[in-house]
């Protein structure tokens, strides 16, 4: 199962028991579905659940009478449920019962419907019919979309007022209040009622967070030894041109313990050198006396005597 469709049963599961938010939820669901006046109303879903609920809640809420219809489109993963209220009559009942005149020129939500006990609800009716979610180990955004500016803008000032913000796009004419942060999504979902999809994604960008702070250290302690291997390639070619010309014991005491440690060992870091001598120093004498190394290896180089 998708995220989406686990987000849509989790609300279908959370139903509300009061008869009030019952009846906010089915205004949400009416209202954001495909169209809603005096001509048309209809709703089109992927998932059946939602079909049967919406058509539960006309009868339930709404005065329906004659009944509806119901049209499966089959495709390739899945079916469309497209749902059509085909009474004028029946469209007139639903449409007064919600406080709707069926001549209304600009669809706009009848807060008289609403009251602080049940705005939630209403928002996730529209959440189940126009609302979707990317799956949180890919991406973070959440959207509802809403065929009309006044309707969207309602809905906007309506979740701000409840302290959810979105931000609001038109694609393909069509508009768009979406989230993109990962907080505000948690936050939409547990307003909504999908408490457990909510603690899903806090869990996902957990475990997000700390694979990529693993990544970054590995990728960091990566560059660090091949910085340090590439360092010390340089030095034991140094090390060894010393020896070639000069011989070993041509060094001070403590660049001939330093030298050979290196040559053996050249994957130890400078403060494992340091700490490796019989009498351990700094990381900064360590590389002082390297590079005393380097010097002297630089001087036959510009003598002349390698051969």
């Amino acid at each position: 199962m998708s995220f989406a469709s686990q987000v849509k049963k989790e609300l279908l599961e959370a139903c509300p028991a009061q008869l009030s938010r019952q009846r906010a939820q089915a205004y949400g669901m009416v209202l954001f579905g495909r169209s809603f006046s005096g001509s048309s109303i209809s709703f089109q879903t992927e998932n059946k659940s939602v079909a049967d609920l919406y058509i539960r809640y006309l009868f339930d809420f709404a005065g329906l009478q004659s009944g509806v219809t119901t049209i499966q489109h089959r495709k390739q993963k899945g079916c469309i449920y497209l749902v059509t209220v085909d009474d004028q009559d029946d469209r007139r009942r639903i449409l007064t019962s919600f406080g709707h005149a069926p001549e209304e020129a600009n669809l706009r939500i009848r807060l008289e419907n609403l009251d602080p006990d049940t705005a939630a609800s209403f928002i996730s009716g529209a959440y189940l019919v126009c609302g979707n979610i990317t799956d949180p180990q890919k991406n973070y955004h959440a959207e509802l979309t809403v065929p009309h500016l006044k309707l969207c803008e309602d809905l906007s000032l309506l979740l701000h007022t409840l302290g959810s913000h979105p931000k609001h796009t038109v694609r393909r004419g069509v508009h768009l209040l979406y989230y993109k942060e990962s907080e505000q999504i948690e936050d939409l979902l547990t307003l909504i009622g999908a408490v457990k999809s909510s603690l899903d994604l806090m869990n996902v960008k957990i475990y997000k967070d700390v694979r990529n702070k693993i990544n970054r250290i590995t990728n960091c302690e990566t560059a660090n030894i091949e910085k340090t291997v590439a360092a010390s390639s340089s030095q034991v070619e140094d090390i060894r041109l010393i020896w070639q010309v000069k011989g070993e014991k041509s060094l001070p005491g403590e660049l001939q313990e330093l030298a050979r440690l290196r040559v053996e060992n050249p994957e130890l870091s400078l403060r494992e050198l340091g700490e490796s001598l019989s009498e351990p120093i700094t990381r900064s004498g360590v590389n002082h006396r390297l590079k005393r190394l380097s010097a002297i290896a630089q001087e036959l180089r510009e003598r002349g005597a390698v051969q």
